[in-house]
C-alpha cells in the first residue's frame, strides 16, 4: 500500500489526501492540558477541605444528649459545627449549631445538647471554616420546637 503523504500534490488532491494542519493538534493539546490542571486542582481542593470533623461518642439523658467530637482546622480560622439529635422515629428532638473560636488546629468539645423528648442518635451534620456549613435544616414534628439551646440542668 502507498503512503498518500508520499505521491505529489496534484495525486494527493486526486485522492483525497488532506494533510492535518498543525495549528489543530496544538490547541487540542493545549485544551488536554488545561482541562488536566483544572482536574487536578479540583481534585486536590476537595481531598484537602479546610476543616475536618469527625463524631466521637455521645450519651444519652431524657432531656439532653453529651455530643464529643473532634474538628481539625487552621488555627486562624473559626468553626461552626451542627449537630442534630433524633429520636426511634428519626424526627429531630434537638438540633444546635457550635461556633468554636480561632486559635488551636485541633479540638475537642463536648456540648450537652438539650433534646425536646429522649434521644437515640446524634448526627455531627458538618463543620465549615468561619461560615455555618450547608447542612439540612432541622425537621420538628409540626407544633413541635427545638429546645433553648445548649441544655443546663434544671433546680
Amino acid at each position: 500500500m502507498v503512503d498518500l503523504k508520499s505521491l505529489p500534490p496534484d495525486l494527493q488532491q486526486r485522492y483525497g489526501y488532506k494533510p492535518h494542519a498543525r495549528w489543530l493538534l496544538i490547541a487540542v493539546l493545549a485544551v488536554a492540558a488545561v482541562l488536566a490542571v483544572g482536574i487536578g486542582w479540583l481534585a486536590w481542593v476537595l481531598a484537602n477541605p479546610p476543616v475536618t470533623y469527625k463524631l466521637l461518642t455521645w450519651d444519652a439523658a431524657d432531656d439532653h444528649m453529651r455530643v464529643t467530637w473532634e474538628v481539625h482546622k487552621r488555627p486562624e480560622d473559626t468553626a461552626s459545627c451542627v449537630l442534630r439529635a433524633t429520636d426511634i422515629k428519626h424526627h429531630d428532638v434537638g438540633y444546635a449549631v457550635v461556633s468554636l473560636p480561632a486559635g488551636a488546629d485541633y479540638e475537642q468539645p463536648t456540648y450537652l445538647l438539650a433534646t425536646r423528648a429522649p434521644g437515640t442518635a446524634v448526627e455531627l451534620l458538618g463543620c465549615a471554616a468561619n461560615r455555618v456549613p450547608a447542612v439540612p435544616a432541622p425537621e420538628f414534628p409540626p407544633g413541635t420546637s427545638n429546645p433553648v439551646q445548649p441544655w443546663t440542668p434544671t433546680t
